[in-house]
């Protein structure tokens, strides 16, 4: 990682060499708090020892400041991609396609470290990952609607039919049987 970039924020601040976790250097905005971890780094590091891959912490509770603008990439000034974390309105790391540097905003790299998914990174910047976000996202805006439209009580039995319907060895033939006439 190159510790003579400046951030993209406003203020344009050096950055700073970090340590991520034990042997993971990043470089960081004394300003925005942001920071920026090369992949290769990242792989180099998971590879090296297991063991020294954080994992999650339950009980702690990190608030993380996701900026909503899209970030030009510190080292090569292009246009990072946003990707989401998880479906909910959590935050979205931010990844440069070029250099594959990923910026995290504050509390995001912890927020990551908390879930146990420091390990994961690859995984969670995979097309699959996102695709099954998106999916979730579009899923659960669905099922707000249909509860407003007919009602909690509506729903919560659909659930209970569906999760009694996926123990049953004959579903399919179940499901036909309720759609015929």
């Amino acid at each position: 990682m190159n510790p003579s970039l400046t951030c993209s924020c406003p203020a344009h601040s050096p950055m700073r060499p970090v340590a991520l976790a034990e042997g993971l250097l990043a470089v960081q905005c004394d300003d925005c708090h942001g920071m920026l971890m090369d992949m290769d780094d990242w792989r180099a590091w998971k590879a090296g020892d297991a063991s020294r891959v954080p994992q999650a912490v339950d009980d702690e509770v990190i608030e993380v400041f996701d900026a909503t603008a899209v970030r030009h990439c510190p080292e090569c000034q292009r246009l990072m991609q946003r990707l989401r974390m998880s479906a909910g309105p959590d935050f979205r790391v931010d990844r440069c396609v070029a250099c594959q540097n990923l910026w995290f905003d504050q509390g995001e790299w912890r927020a990551i470290v908390s879930r146990g998914l420091a390990g994961r990174l690859d995984e969670m910047l995979s097309d699959g990952w996102q695709r099954r976000l998106q999916t979730e996202v579009v899923r659960e805006a669905r099922v707000a609607a249909l509860r407003r439209r007919y009602g909690d009580v509506c729903i919560d039995e659909l659930d209970r039919i569906r999760a009694w319907l996926d123990t049953q060895p004959h579903r399919d033939e179940l499901l036909a049987l309720l759609r015929a006439d």
